[in-house]
């Protein structure tokens, strides 16, 4: 019988979704640092915050960077939420890529309409919802790693770089607001130097930076967990649906699993009452099927055709000694 579900996808499902967590990673570490090639080339000069470039030539990066983060995230799966775990990681990562996504979609102050959402929302009501979704945003990476990656690290260092990131996260986040602040509210010399030198904007920079080496060592270490033990689970795995564990090495051979063995019997049954009357229902191989009366009567006849019966020689029975 085919095997329904080969080791090879499943093998190469893994891979993906891996390479797809590495590429999440790569876009977050590399974003800012590519806003800031692009407005030096461009405009010579780095905007006071991340936000800023959505008002000049590399908005379409911005913008799509966002929203390829965001969509990930919120359509991330795959940490259940088990019994200590006060909050679902699956509804951190919903909120985290919505948010990443009102970021790049509501627009932080601008003196002209340039979006739908500032058409529809007003351009005083649409840096609100920026603003909301940008401290939201960096909630959720920060729970991430407290809530989500240190209870689940292996070992001390993996849940204690977690924390730090955690940490640096929530640190940054309080700090662009209290540097906006400053920025925007005052014209001492902090705010210049504040605004000459983009604090906010490498300050935003080192929280992004911060949760995306903690996605990507997530990843790194997970796979390595799962290529260390993959092959007591892949024989596990194998037991049931009948697959080898690895190949050349000793395991169950296809069609020999669980999974196959009531597959087999369900299309026996389905066989059996299906089929029309009067012809003998048949098996996985297109064989007919033996009956217990047929085995009986083959039994039957492999006793009475005995060459020592065919024959009509009868051996006497032996004689005890004494």
């Amino acid at each position: 019988m085919t095997n329904i579900w080969p080791r090879i996808h499943v093998q190469d499902d893994a891979r993906a979704f891996f390479r797809l967590r590495i590429a999440f990673g790569l876009l977050g570490v590399l974003l800012p640092l590519l806003l800031a090639a692009a407005g030096l080339i461009a405009d010579g000069r780095v905007q006071p915050t991340i936000s800023d470039f959505f008002h000049t030539t590399q908005r379409d990066l911005l913008v799509g960077g966002l929203v390829a983060i965001g969509t990930f995230l919120a359509v991330h799966r795959g940490i259940k939420r088990y019994r200590g775990r006060w909050i679902s990681p699956d509804l951190i990562a919903i909120v985290a890529g919505l948010a990443a996504i009102g970021v790049a979609f509501f627009p932080n102050e601008s003196d002209t309409v340039t979006t739908f959402t500032q058409h529809a929302l007003g351009l005083d009501v649409s840096p609100a919802f920026h603003y909301l979704s940008a401290v939201l945003l960096y909630l959720m990476m920060s729970f991430t790693c407290f809530f989500v990656y240190a209870p689940d690290a292996g070992e001390r260092w993996e849940k204690r770089f977690y924390l730090v990131s955690g940490a640096i996260i929530w640190c940054t986040g309080w700090g662009v607001m209290i540097l906006s602040n400053i920025k925007n509210g005052g014209d001492g010399w902090l705010a210049q130097f504040i605004q000459n030198n983009n604090i906010v904007y490498w300050d935003e920079s080192l929280g992004v930076w911060a949760f995306s080496i903690s996605w990507i060592l997530k990843a790194v270490l997970e796979r390595r967990r799962e290529t260390r033990q993959g092959h007591m689970r892949l024989h596990r795995l194998g037991a049931f649906f009948g697959l080898r564990a690895r190949p050349g090495r000793p395991g169950p051979r296809p069609g020999s699993g669980t999974l196959d063995t009531w597959m087999t019997r369900a299309f026996r049954s389905i066989r059996r009452l299906t089929a029309p009357r009067g012809t003998p229902p048949q098996t996985a191989q297109g064989q007919p099927l033996r009956t217990s009366v047929q085995t009986t009567m083959d039994r039957h006849r492999r006793v009475v055709d005995r060459p020592a019966l065919r024959t009509g020689r009868r051996t006497a029975p032996k004689r005890r000694a004494g």
